[in-house]
């Protein structure tokens, strides 16, 4: 039965090490601000996506408290590993609760933050509405859906799609 205790403790102290160390990158690049915009790590929401710089901003309030928690899973791997019994897991376990609060919280942090980054408006809200300036979709024939005479969410990545040559032709 020990046995299967220490095989299982090995196994939690491999998935605290792996956390810490991918979240000690995401942090150092946070920090340095290199961590590219992207979908699958860093701090990630509506107000982080909508720019890189948003986005840099964010990751870089975020950054200490991220090693931080890089640095709580590492310190619960060490404990997994040192404690013989089955309390091992439950430093594994408690460490990584922990961390995982003080992730949410300095990436809720790093979304107030980025929030308050001016958006650099190009005239294109891409929403249904109007532009930002309180316009119609209707009264701007500029408005970024204008060639397919409707406006709606995803008309500014659309921008150009639907004037001039048709895919049939």
């Amino acid at each position: 039965m020990l046995w299967v205790v220490n095989a299982v403790s090995v196994a939690v102290a491999v998935l605290l090490f792996v956390l810490a160390g991918l979240w000690a990158v995401v942090g150092i690049r946070g920090l340095r601000g290199t961590l590219p915009r992207n979908r699958w790590i860093g701090v990630r929401s509506a107000e982080t996506m909508r720019s890189d710089e948003a986005f840099g901003v964010a990751n870089r309030i975020a950054g200490p408290g991220t090693l931080g928690a890089g640095l709580i899973l590492a310190l619960g791997g060490i404990a997994t590993l040192a404690v013989p019994s089955g309390w091992s897991l439950a430093f594994g376990l408690v460490s990584l609760i922990v961390a995982l609060v003080v992730i949410g919280l300095v990436s809720g942090i790093g979304v107030r933050a980025a929030a308050a980054v001016p958006v650099d408006d190009d005239g294109c809200s891409c929403c249904s509405g109007g532009d930002a300036h309180g316009h119609a979709a209707d009264e701007d024939p500029s408005g970024p859906a204008a060639d397919c005479g409707t406006s709606s969410c995803g008309a500014c990545s659309l921008r150009g799609v639907c004037a001039g040559d048709s895919a049939q032709a």
